[in-house]
C-alpha cells in the first residue's frame, strides 16, 4: 500500500503544478478567443475538477473483478481525457502576479479536494491489484507507472 501511496500521490502532485503553470498562449477556440486569461484559467480548473470528480466515481463504484472490466474503458477515457488536460494547461495564457495568485487560491480550495478524494479512491484500487481486472490495469497505467 505505501507503494501505491506513493506513485498515485506523485502523479497527482503533478496536477496543480501543471495548473498553475502560464505558458504562452494557444490557438483557442472560438469562444474562448474572445474570454479572459483568468477566465481561461478558472475554465481550465472547472474541467479538470469535472475530469477528477467523474475518474473518482468511476474508481468508487469498483468492488470486484466484474466492475473493474466494467469501469475500465470509461476510465481509460477518463484518464486519457486528463491527460489531454495536463498538455493543454501549458498552452493557458500567462498571468499577471496577483490574477497568478488568485488562481493558486482557486486552484487549492477547489481541485485540491477533489484530487485527494480521488488519490483515495484510487489507491483502494491499485492496493487490491485492480480486483484482478488486467483491463482496468492497463486503463489506469499512465497515471500510476
Amino acid at each position: 500500500m505505501k507503494i501505491a501511496s506513493i506513485i498515485v500521490t506523485g502523479m497527482l502532485m503533478g496536477m496543480p503544478a501543471v495548473a498553475q503553470e502560464a505558458p504562452a498562449a494557444p490557438a483557442p477556440a472560438p469562444a474562448a478567443e474572445a474570454a479572459t486569461p483568468e477566465a481561461q484559467h478558472a475554465a481550465f480548473v472547472k474541467e479538470l475538477i469535472a475530469n477528477v470528480n467523474e475518474l473518482t466515481e468511476a474508481l468508487k463504484g469498483v468492488t470486484d473483478t466484474a466492475t473493474a472490466d466494467a469501469a475500465a474503458p470509461k476510465v481509460a477515457k477518463l484518464v486519457a481525457h486528463n491527460k489531454e488536460l495536463m498538455q493543454a494547461s501549458k498552452d493557458l495564457p500567462q498571468l499577471a502576479p496577483d490574477a497568478a495568485a488568485a488562481q493558486r487560491a482557486l486552484f487549492s480550495q477547489q481541485a485540491k479536494p477533489a484530487m485527494a478524494e480521488l488519490r483515495t479512491a484510487l489507491v483502494a484500487v491499485v492496493t487490491k491489484e485492480c480486483y484482478g481486472s488486467d483491463a482496468l490495469l492497463q486503463a489506469l497505467a499512465p497515471i500510476i507507472h
